[in-house]
């Protein structure tokens, strides 16, 4: 592993990566104060796991959430030292927001805040993705939505962008109503782009149900468009 990534920080809390990767990590974690509290969410995970007997976990009692299977599968490639990150971070934001219990007669403590990258790359794997580019700003852009009671939970992960900019997500839908998603700062390195290859992602909502949506705008808070998603 040549360079840290955000979502390595699951892996970081559970133990999995090697000794190289995790002092990498480890100085990653200096500048993201946003993975360095998910660190400290994951940490009393990472504890059951350590201690967990791979051979008591069958006949135990577990989460409905989360199969044992999960919790097999994560302490073998522990091991092993060969767990995929992108389920690694998925699996791990499953059972924070589920509080799993792991069978082995210990819960999990301390705050749960709610995840900048977690619930988003979450909702990028299991949700529904639509996708955007635009040829002429090199910008392009995946969105991943949940249909909820009160409108969408919506994902972006946004890559070809360069700073500084500020700008925003833009939910718009049959009926030429838009609603802001979410709003953010770009620095001057950028996401998704040479030297600063980590995309952007993030997660909000809007109160539009997704049948009712029609498209994703990427703009600057000036309305400048970076890219749009069809839905």
């Amino acid at each position: 592993m040549t360079q840290a990534h955000h979502e390595d920080v699951a892996a970081y809390a559970l133990g999995l990566l090697d000794p190289a990767e995790r002092e990498e990590f480890a100085r990653h974690l200096d500048g993201c104060a946003s993975c360095a509290a998910e660190v400290r969410t994951f940490a009393s995970m990472g504890e059951l796991l350590r201690y967990a007997d791979p051979d008591g976990l069958e006949a135990a009692p577990a989460d409905p959430a989360v199969e044992s299977l999960v919790v097999r599968r994560a302490l073998k490639e522990r091991r092993a030292r060969r767990l995929h990150r992108a389920f690694v971070s998925a699996a791990a934001c499953v059972a924070v927001a589920a509080g799993v219990y792991l069978a082995v007669h210990a819960t999990a403590s301390g705050p749960n805040p709610d995840s900048v990258h977690g619930p988003a790359r979450a909702l990028l794997l299991t949700g529904r993705t639509y996708t955007g580019a635009d040829p002429a700003t090199g910008v392009s852009a995946v969105v991943g939505l949940e249909d909820k009671g009160w409108g969408t939970h919506v994902a972006l992960e946004l890559k070809g962008v360069r700073g500084p900019l500020r700008c925003r997500l833009l939910a718009v839908g049959d009926d030429g109503r838009s609603e802001v998603v979410a709003s953010w700062g770009v620095p001057s390195a950028g996401y998704g782009v040479p030297g600063a290859p980590d995309p952007l992602v993030l997660h909000g909502g809007t109160s539009l149900p997704e049948d009712e949506l029609n498209h994703f705008s990427v703009e600057t808070l000036d309305g400048r468009l970076l890219a749009t998603v069809p839905v």
